[in-house]
């Protein structure tokens, strides 16, 4: 392990947390806020880090990157940004050390579980950071960084991080082209979701805030009451919802069928099973809410808008919300409960194990049982019409059993700490499926703050693990990595 090659590469992504700063600095200096001072030390920690990194290990810049190096930048430059990204909210006095470290580890894996007890008293400064860390978090600060500078090796990096890399490698030949196509794509949605929440009546703020958490998925909002603040607002809410599931969708499609103008969202099985289980889920949600009269003085369009948030942001691991879903019939939070195991598409910004997993897990099983019928059958698992190798089935079920053992070990540890059996599985759901609030003392109308400082580490640690899709974390921890 060349460690001076992973030094001089979180030198860079402390550089481009560096660089990201002067939005929120320029915000605070323009408008007078009193949060400027902790935004320049932050600033300058990040830059000194930053220089002092590359500069030191500047000889093995040129050196090219081996996979476990890769890995190993992806983990480690994730604890780097949440730490230097906790900052802001240290010298601001927004919250202490403990608590200001998750709430950036929250922002930069897009898992929106907040510790913040009043938001509005947040300086605004602090608050656009707070979006942003989602808004770098979203597309991946590796992504970003290849994007900016692409190196020798920095496909091991893209592999070990960006989101469906496996489709969108076939995007370019090389890496660095490949992530800025991936940042262009990223960069025309945030501005186009920018401009429409503009024009439904958002202030320049919260336009800015609700766009870093929904294009990125992440679901940080700049008011307490999430976008409920916007209840008598259609226009905001659904395009929040529009573009909550463009988010959940691969990235990769909207530049093949801009390129190759042909329609390759649909052409996908997985996206198909996306939208499927969007529109079922909120039919479902729909009839309970109109059969148990929840709304009773509320049009029919409200109904199905609220329903419908409330599925797409659980489904695409957003954690906005728009309705206290604690409040709805038993029926309305299992089925809420059940979407936190899906999430959104592979190649996108959302989180938990991703619809073509679910897909390929349920076929092996139905393989499974004809071949327990008839044991000299041969059978394939399908996706898109093509048989998928042994390897990448595998692959899936091994993610699918880590994922379910991570969540009983979770539930375990936050039982020993005190909550509820429920509290304790839907708690670590929603940080290891980077979805945000859960159900009962964390539901969607509170936050985390009443944690202990173990339980905050912890739950940090799973959303990271949540983010790089498990392997690439759990991998550090084996005798392998270390190996000469």
């Amino acid at each position: 392990m060349r460690f001076g090659v992973i030094l001089y590469n979180l030198g860079k992504i402390s550089l481009v947390l560096a660089v990201s700063m002067f939005l929120p600095e320029i915000y605070a200096l323009v408008y007078g806020e009193g949060d400027l001072p902790a935004l320049v030390a932050s600033h300058i920690i990040m830059l000194a880090v930053g220089l002092g990194l590359m500069f030191c290990f500047r000889g093995k810049r040129k050196l090219a990157l081996r996979y476990r190096e890769g890995f190993a930048i992806a983990t480690f430059g994730w604890l780097l940004a949440a730490t230097l990204g906790s900052l802001p909210y240290i010298f601001s006095h927004a919250c202490p050390p403990v608590d200001a470290w998750m709430e950036s580890m929250s922002g930069f894996t897009t898992t929106g579980a907040s510790i913040l007890p009043d938001l509005e008293a947040v300086p605004r400064g602090v608050l656009i950071w707070r979006g942003l860390t989602h808004w770098l978090g979203g597309i991946g600060i590796v992504v970003v960084l290849l994007a900016l500078v692409s190196g020798n090796s920095g496909s091991k990096m893209y592999k070990a991080e960006a989101p469906g890399n496996a489709l969108i490698e076939k995007l370019a030949p090389q890496t660095g082209y490949t992530a800025k196509v991936l940042l262009l794509v990223y960069l025309a949605m945030s501005g186009l979701c920018m401009l429409l929440l503009g024009l439904s009546g958002m202030n320049f703020v919260d336009a800015m805030c609700h766009t870093f958490g929904t294009v990125s998925t992440g679901g940080f909002s700049s008011h307490n009451i999430s976008m409920s603040f916007y209840d008598d607002n259609p226009m905001a809410q659904w395009t929040v919802i529009l573009f909550m599931i463009m988010a959940g969708a691969n990235f990769a499609f909207y530049y093949l069928s801009i390129v190759k103008k042909r329609n390759y969202f649909f052409r996908s099985e997985e996206f198909r099973v996306y939208i499927a289980i969007i529109l079922v889920a909120t039919a479902a949600m729909v009839a309970c809410l109109l059969h148990n009269d929840v709304y009773p003085d509320k049009s029919l369009e409200y109904i199905v808008r609220q329903a419908m948030f409330q599925v797409v942001t659980i489904m695409t691991t957003t954690g906005f919300y728009s309705a206290d879903y604690e409040l709805w019939p038993p029926f309305c939070r299992v089925l809420l409960f059940c979407l936190f195991f899906v999430g959104g598409c592979a190649g996108s910004t959302s989180g938990s194990m991703k619809v073509s997993r679910v897909i390929v897990g349920v076929k092996t099983c139905f393989a499974s049982f004809a071949k327990a019928l008839q044991p000299k059958l041969v059978t394939s698992v399908k996706l898109d019409k093509k048989a998928l190798p042994d390897s990448t089935i595998n692959q899936v079920m091994v993610f699918i059993v880590l994922y379910l053992f991570l969540l009983l070990l979770g539930a375990m540890v936050l039982g020993w700490q005190g909550l509820t059996p429920f509290e304790s599985f839907s708690v670590t759901m929603a940080s290891l499926g980077n979805v945000g609030p859960a159900f009962e003392t964390y539901g969607p109308t509170f936050n985390y703050i009443g944690l202990t400082n173990f339980s905050k580490i912890f739950l940090a640690l799973y959303m990271m693990i949540g983010r790089l899709e498990l392997m690439t974390v759990l991998v550090i921890f084996t005798r392998a990595f270390w190996r000469k």
